[in-house]
């Protein structure tokens, strides 16, 4: 990454356009592939709501307020839910840096 900064701050115009471009274009594929995962989950999620009765979002602060229980089910809809989180947060960070 060291390399990637100096070459952008002292490299050739044309080097830092060809860079730049690269980058962009792996973060694209990187975003893809995220919101990929993210349909997967949601169609899990789905389900779950579904068989429960309710939205992903009150069950997660139920959840973790404790008054679930730890029964099996719960807690992989906990991981699909959290992971759920950590992917849209970097769905935001990925967006930040493509379009900045």
């Amino acid at each position: 990454m060291n390399a990637l900064k100096f070459q952008l701050s002292h490299g050739l115009e044309f080097e830092k356009k060809y860079i730049t471009s690269t980058m962009n274009k792996m973060f694209k594929v990187e975003l893809d592939m995220v919101r990929r995962e993210i349909r997967q989950i949601e169609s899990s999620l789905a389900e779950l709501e579904k068989r429960h009765n309710m939205s992903s979002d009150i069950f997660y602060v139920k959840f973790n307020a404790g008054e679930l229980g730890d029964d099996r089910e719960y807690i992989k809809w906990y991981a699909y839910k959290d992971t759920h989180n950590k992917l849209m947060e970097r769905v935001k960070e990925i967006e930040k840096i493509i379009h900045a």
